[in-house]
């Protein structure tokens, strides 16, 4: 069974549950630890998954984490655990960079936790335009 790599260290007990179970139904198995080395990690099977909103102690360490899977090819996931009455705030600058995001209550939550479909959601479930990347001419 592939891992799934919960980033955030300062989830409140449901919503650590939430994750575990929606990882769990994706066939994946949460791992609350994330290794400091990535190379030994599978970009073929492994992910990275991230709570939104984000506690503002974990914010840095996120970031870090979710540069380091993508760097070495491996997916990130972002789901939101609560809709609009959570808010926007909390949300690590890497978000746009290197995950795709997802409702916790998505119909499309297990598909992307798969990698079968990329999906960029708001709060709430509303789709959200995809992130532009800027990419240097070659």
């Amino acid at each position: 069974m592939a891992n799934a790599y919960v980033f955030n260290e300062h989830l409140d007990a449901t919503d650590r549950a939430a994750i575990e179970a929606a990882v769990r139904a994706a066939g994946y198995e949460p791992v609350p630890d994330v290794p400091s080395d990535v190379s030994s990690l599978d970009p073929n099977a492994d992910i990275g998954v991230v709570g939104l909103p984000v506690a503002s102690e974990d914010e840095a360490a996120v970031n870090e984490r979710m540069q380091a899977f993508a760097g070495a090819g491996i997916r990130v996931v972002c789901i939101w655990l609560h809709g609009k009455e959570g808010g926007v705030a909390g949300v690590p600058d890497g978000v746009a960079k290197y995950g795709v995001t997802v409702d916790i209550e998505s119909p499309e939550l297990a598909v992307t936790l798969k990698g079968e479909k990329d999906v960029w959601e708001e709060p709430g479930g509303e789709p959200s335009p995809a992130p532009k990347t800027k990419r240097n001419k070659c």
